[in-house]
């Protein structure tokens, strides 16, 4: 008996099965292409590296910006992951490994051959879903090479969320949902410019996305054939919910597979790089560890989900204004996974008295309204 099977060697994935191997446990991973280099651009802030090797850090942003209707600098250095090095500075060394794809059947009948049975598949572990109704993150990026990706920045270092509405057919009427430029050197003198909207169900359509994308960085003054011939692309559709069903019987789910992923941000990779060493004591000292139970700061977060599902896009862009303008612990409140209930509250009404009259009153009913 192995003492931990986990399917899914992902960043949730590959970190417990190497922490659990660090704890001296039998591991055994399954996954189809455990050698695969992750593809997604992955991004954290600085401050939630932790114990990781610098070597893991493709670039960095000192300044990153966030734009509603005025810029704002959020005063907290935000770095793009190296995902090779990501990778190696999690070791697999001791781990049986089998390549396979498993469905739920085949992840339920590993507990026959290990004590704990982990699923870190993500979110759609059975592939995309045609038509899927649930919210979504979704997002389309070029790469293109610093010089020509000049203009889409101007003087800033790189966007984290820039929501002016350049975007759209008519700026002074964008269409909803609203969507935001991600602007963020990757080193090596490449820059990813990407279309996003943070939220919306069913996702906003890729092609949407590219086109939107297209019209903003011609009206900034990007070339053209740059935008149509770009170093890379990049497609992101994140699952807000996660998996949006539970795993089988007596398997614990971690990562997209199950709750970690940010319900507003999306965010999920530095959580779980966090978690995984509590993950991996638990089951040293025999017990089935509990990833993420819900807690109160879980409504709270819901609440705010809610609120961007139904918001039109003027008052998003104000929304995203206010969060700029906010003290930086408040923001570090309102994107963090571990925050407390009161501390999310404290960050959402920070953010609801900065905003004008008009916006308040469309918060309070895509919040509480029908």
């Amino acid at each position: 008996m192995f003492d931990v099977a986990i399917v899914g060697l992902g960043p949730a994935g590959r970190a417990l099965a190497s922490a659990c191997a660090s704890a001296g446990l039998q591991v055994l991973a399954v996954d189809p292409h455990p050698d695969a280099v992750w593809a997604p651009t992955f991004g954290m802030w600085a401050d939630e590296l932790g114990d990781l090797p610098t070597t893991v850090v493709r670039a960095r942003v000192d300044h990153p910006e966030i734009r509603g209707r005025a810029a704002h600098d959020l005063t907290r250095t935000y770095v793009i992951l190296d995902n090779p090095a990501l990778q190696a500075a999690l070791p697999l060394t001791g781990v049986e490994i089998e390549r396979s794809r498993l469905d739920d059947d085949d992840v339920l009948a590993l507990s026959g051959r290990a004590r704990v049975v982990v699923d870190a598949r993500g979110a759609r572990p059975d592939g995309r879903v045609l038509d899927d109704p649930t919210p979504h993150q979704t997002a389309y990026g070029i790469v293109l090479p610093s010089a020509l990706a000049a203009p889409a920045l101007g003087h800033a270092e790189g966007f984290l969320m820039d929501f002016t509405p350049d975007w759209a057919a008519d700026p002074d009427r964008p269409e909803d949902p609203a969507s935001f430029l991600y602007a963020l050197p990757l080193g090596d003198g490449q820059v990813l410019l990407e279309e996003t909207c943070l939220a919306a169900a069913p996702g906003v359509p890729i092609d949407t996305l590219k086109v939107r994308l297209g019209r903003r960085l011609e009206r900034r003054g990007v070339d053209p054939a740059a935008i149509a011939t770009p170093s890379g692309r990049e497609v992101v559709r994140i699952p807000m919910l996660g998996r949006g069903a539970p795993p089988p019987p007596g398997v614990v789910a971690i990562g997209t597979a199950g709750r970690g992923g940010h319900p507003v941000s999306g965010y999920s990779v530095a959580h779980a790089l966090a978690s995984a060493p509590r993950l991996a004591s638990a089951i040293a000292a025999g017990r089935t560890p509990v990833p993420d139970p819900t807690r109160a700061g879980d409504h709270v977060r819901s609440l705010a989900l809610r609120a961007l599902l139904r918001l039109d896009s003027d008052t998003t862009i104000e929304l995203f204004d206010a969060f700029g303008r906010l003290r930086p612990g408040q923001q570090r409140a309102f994107l963090s996974r571990q925050s407390s209930a009161l501390s999310v509250l404290g960050a959402m009404w920070g953010i609801f008295r900065r905003m004008p009259g008009k916006a308040q009153r469309r918060l309070v009913a895509a919040t509480f309204g029908r």
